[in-house]
């Protein structure tokens, strides 16, 4: 089963109006036009808003990565290690010191006993950036309800996402004109 519930709590800044882990977001800043995978995607072009300022975007970025970092240690955390390691596990996310001080011992200490935890952090984000596109391109279906030409280039942009063309799709979702 897959729950987006993540999605649905995650609010973006007030400063990004479009509706709607890790490094792997912030990695995929530079949008390659000769890429349709996902991962080599802009976020920011997926979403329609390319135009925030550094500061808004970073803002953002850090709070994808929170998202991510909320969901793995709720989520997926108590399946991946055993009794005996979610002991010293939860005597780290007790420690009195900053939220990212402690983030930076728990991965340390997850990184020894996940082999693949870049990789599980790089799928939860990946998952993460379709979600919010797919939301995107639910609220433009539900604002151009009434437009005919536009709902066909949301249709459009649906077939290329299915097709895994996400540069293509996200093209296309870009000229939908909502003004």
């Amino acid at each position: 089963m897959n729950d987006n519930s993540y999605v649905d709590d995650y609010q973006p800044p007030p400063e990004i109006t479009e509706p709607a882990k890790s490094d792997t977001i912030k990695s995929s800043d530079l949008t390659s036009s000769n890429s349709e995978t996902l991962e080599d995607q802009n976020i920011f072009f997926m979403l329609g808003v390319e135009d925030g300022s550094d500061e808004v975007k970073d803002s953002f970025l850090n709070e994808l990565q929170k998202v991510i970092w909320d969901d793995f240690i709720e989520n997926d955390v108590n399946l991946l290690i055993t009794s005996d390691e979610k002991i010293k596990f939860d005597e780290l996310m007790a420690r009195k010191e900053t939220s990212e001080e402690v983030q930076d011992a728990l991965v340390a200490y997850l990184e020894g006993l996940i082999p693949d935890l870049e990789d599980i952090m790089l799928e939860k984000a990946l998952d993460l950036k379709s979600d919010l596109f797919v939301e995107r391109m639910n609220g433009l279906r539900e604002y151009c309800v009434n437009n005919v030409v536009s709902l066909e280039k949301i249709n459009t942009a649906e077939k290329l996402m299915s097709e895994e063309k996400w540069y293509s799709s996200a093209e296309v979702l870009n000229e939908i004109d909502i003004k």
